[in-house]
């Protein structure tokens, strides 16, 4: 039942190591993607999983974006509020998204397309709501051997692993909905040192995912990663 899933993005083992941004890469990836966008100064961008706002917060005051967040985990809004009241912070989901038509420059998805439920339904509401020639932006896990897939899927946790999609099912989604494709690039560097800081913290993966989601699930969390081999990487088209 998905009471009983656990979200691995609000754990604390994560959290320890992951920080406020709860992706690999941080904001030195995020930065990356905005340096190739090169968005104007008050361009309005819609973080979507923006989690405890810290991308708000930097894109605000680095990339001078008139950005808002959204993101459907109270815990997660609460930690950003704590954080800077000041923040425009949503709590909704991104297949449903609570904007007009043609409002925005750039839609933002850091490793949260992948835990959405329809992805499909998601990038409908991102072509709604970006203005044409409007960004997409997505950075997130995929699996470099498909037929791992269904082994992630079957996971019960929720987390990007569990979302996970092949390189060419992902850019075939994107381009279903009208999106021009204008940059993949593979970061699974970036996750890979994101796996080694959970190491580091807890000793061994075995143990982290003890701790983040049960013993009994670990095994079969870890099978299902040697399995897919998960990668990471940035994706940015155009409306």
């Amino acid at each position: 039942m998905i009471d009983e899933r656990v979200r691995l993005y609000e754990q604390s083992p994560v959290l320890e190591v992951a920080g406020d941004t709860i992706r690999p890469g941080g904001l030195a990836l995020t930065d990356h993607a905005l340096e190739f966008c090169a968005l104007p100064i008050g361009a309005r961008l819609l973080d979507v999983g923006c989690g405890p706002a810290a991308s708000i917060e930097h894109l605000r005051v680095k990339h001078h974006l008139n950005t808002v967040g959204l993101d459907p985990s109270r815990q997660l809004l609460q930690a950003g509020r704590r954080r800077n009241s000041t923040l425009p912070l949503l709590q909704a989901y991104g297949q449903c998204l609570p904007i007009a038509n043609n409002q925005l420059d750039a839609v933002l998805a850091e490793c949260s397309l992948s835990v959405v439920d329809e992805i499909d339904r998601a990038l409908a509401e991102f072509w709604r709501v970006l203005r044409s020639r409007g960004y997409l932006i997505l950075s997130d896990i995929y699996a470099r051997n498909s037929t791992g897939v269904a082994a992630l899927q079957q996971l019960p946790i929720d987390s990007c692993l569990c979302g996970a999609r092949p390189q060419s099912e992902i850019i075939d989604r994107v381009e279903k909905h009208g999106f021009k494709i204008k940059l993949w690039e593979d970061h699974t560097r970036a996750l890979n040192q994101f796996a080694a800081q959970l190491i580091w913290s807890n000793g061994s993966l075995q143990q982290f995912w003890y701790r983040a989601a049960s013993q009994t699930a670990a095994m079969e969390i870890q099978t299902a990663i040697v399995q897919a081999k998960p990668g990471y990487y940035v994706l940015i088209a155009r409306k």
